[in-house]
C-alpha cells in the first residue's frame, strides 16, 4: 500500500471586502491588469508532513510566509454584457494564461535541511462570469474523497460529482456557472456584481540539490482554483481509504469556509458613503474579493502521495487605481505607515547577497519582525527606504468610485 504525505493546506492571503441596475448592452469589452492585495499575506498554514517511510507525522507546524503586494496578478478581459431571459445581464470573463503571474516562494526547510521552491502557473486561459443583476447563485460547497470532489449541501446537486481531482467543475448545460443547472449555489441569489472565476492552475515544487545538481522537480500537479465572490466551503471525507489501494486520508475531516465580496464599485456594498456605479462607468470594476475552498487527494509524488485541503482569499485590485494600501482598507494612512515602520530594516529568508543557494551567506529564517506586506517596491524580501518612499508617495490616497484621490 502506498504511503501518504498529507498536507492540511490552510492557505493563503487573508482579506475582506446588491439590487437591480440598468445595464448598457453596447459597452465595449475592456481588459485590465489586477494585482493581488491582501490584509494578511501569510500563505499556507498548518502543514502536516507524513514521511514516505514512516507511519506517523514527522513534522507538524505552520508555513507562515508572506507574499508582497504587487508580486502576483492577472489580466481579466470583460466581455460585452449579454442578456439571459432568466438571469438578466451577464458579463463573460477571460483570464489569459500568458499574463498570469502566480505564486513564487522559496524557503529553507529544517527537515529535510534544504531549499524548496513552490510556484504556480497556467497553461490554459481561465474563465468566469459576473451576474450584473442580483440573480446568480455563486456559492461553492464541496466534499472530497480519494476519487473526486462532490457537491455538498446546501447545493441542489448535493452528492453528485463536481469534478475529478485536478479538473474544474462543469458550468452546466447552459455554459454559465451559478445558474440552476449546475452544482453551485445555496438556494439564495447573491447580490449584483457576484461572480465565479475558474483558473486551471498548475502547482510545481522543486528542491535544491546543491551547486552540481541544482534545482530538481519534486512534483507537479494540476491545482484547479474555483473562485467565488460568495461563500466557499470544502471538507475532506475519506475515513477508510475507499476503493483501490489508497490509504485513509490523514486529513479526514479537514475543512475550510471563506467568504468573498462582489465587484466594486458596481455592487455598492463596501462603503456606506458611496452608491453603486453603473456598468460602463470607468471605475465599475476596480476590485473584488474572490475566495476558494477545495480539496485534492492522492496527488502522486516521488516522496509519497499528498492530500491537500486549502483555502485562498484574494483581493484583486485594478492596476491603474491600486495604491500602496498595506492593510487593504482602501486608504493609505497612518496604519499602513505603522505596519511598514515596525518591519523597517528586516529581511525574509533569502540566498544572501551572492544570490547563490547553499553558500555561507544564506539567510535561512525570517527576521522576527519581517512582514512581507511592507515589501512594496519589489519582492526582494527586504523592507528598506525604497518601500517607505513608495508608501510615502501614495500617503493620503484612497479608492473611491470616481478616482484614486
Amino acid at each position: 500500500m502506498r504511503r501518504k504525505k498529507a498536507f492540511a493546506f490552510v492557505s493563503l492571503l487573508m482579506i475582506s471586502f446588491a439590487s437591480f441596475t440598468l445595464v448598457s448592452p453596447t459597452s465595449a469589452p475592456e481588459s485590465h491588469r489586477y494585482w493581488i492585495m491582501s490584509i494578511d499575506r501569510r500563505l499556507p498554514g498548518n502543514v502536516v508532513v507524513i514521511d514516505s517511510l514512516m507511519e506517523n507525522p514527522i513534522e507538524e507546524g505552520y508555513w507562515n510566509f508572506t507574499i508582497p503586494p504587487f508580486s502576483s496578478g492577472l489580466d481579466i478581459t470583460f466581455g460585452d454584457p449579454w442578456n439571459d431571459d432568466t438571469y438578466g445581464w451577464i458579463v463573460d470573463l477571460t483570464v489569459p494564461a500568458a499574463a498570469y503571474v502566480g505564486l513564487s516562494y522559496t524557503f529553507w526547510s529544517k527537515d529535510p535541511p534544504m531549499w524548496f521552491r513552490f510556484s504556480t502557473s497556467m497553461s490554459q486561459d481561465g474563465y468566469g462570469w459576473i451576474f450584473l443583476n442580483a440573480t446568480g447563485d455563486v456559492d461553492c460547497h464541496t466534499f472530497s474523497d480519494n476519487l473526486a470532489a462532490y457537491w455538498d449541501s446546501p447545493s441542489s446537486k448535493a452528492g453528485e460529482k463536481a469534478a475529478d481531482h485536478g479538473t474544474l467543475p462543469s458550468p452546466g448545460p447552459d455554459g454559465v456557472a451559478g445558474t440552476a443547472d449546475d452544482g453551485f449555489g445555496d438556494g439564495t441569489p447573491d447580490p449584483q456584481g457576484s461572480s465565479i472565476l475558474m483558473l486551471p492552475v498548475t502547482m510545481s515544487a522543486e528542491y535544491y540539490g546543491g551547486p552540481t545538481v541544482g534545482w530538481t522537480t519534486l512534483f507537479t500537479f494540476d491545482w484547479p482554483q474555483v473562485y467565488t465572490t460568495g461563500n466557499a466551503f470544502a471538507i475532506v471525507n475519506e475515513p477508510d481509504g475507499g476503493p483501490g489501494t489508497a490509504l485513509p486520508s490523514q486529513i479526514h475531516g479537514a475543512n475550510h469556509t471563506e467568504a468573498g465580496q462582489p465587484w466594486e464599485f458596481y455592487a455598492g456594498l463596501d462603503h456606506a458613503e458611496y452608491d453603486s456605479v453603473p456598468h460602463g462607468h470607468p471605475n465599475w470594476n476596480v476590485y473584488a474579493t474572490y475566495v476558494c475552498a477545495w480539496a485534492l487527494l492522492d496527488i502522486e509524488s516521488p516522496l509519497g502521495n499528498y492530500d491537500i485541503c486549502f483555502k485562498i482569499t484574494e483581493k484583486m485590485v485594478r492596476e491603474d487605481l491600486a495604491v500602496a494600501d498595506v492593510n487593504c482598507d482602501e486608504a493609505v494612512d497612518i496604519f499602513d505607515v505603522v505596519t511598514c515602520a515596525k518591519a523597517f530594516g528586516t529581511e525574509g529568508m533569502n540566498p544572501g547577497s551572492d544570490g547563490e543557494y547553499d553558500t555561507p551567506d544564506d539567510k535561512k529564517t525570517d527576521d522576527p519582525s519581517f512582514d512581507g506586506r511592507g515589501d512594496l517596491k519589489d519582492p526582494r524580501g527586504l523592507i528598506d527606504i525604497f518601500d517607505i518612499v513608495t508608501l510615502a508617495k501614495d500617503f493620503g490616497l484612497k479608492l473611491t468610485p470616481e478616482s484614486t484621490s
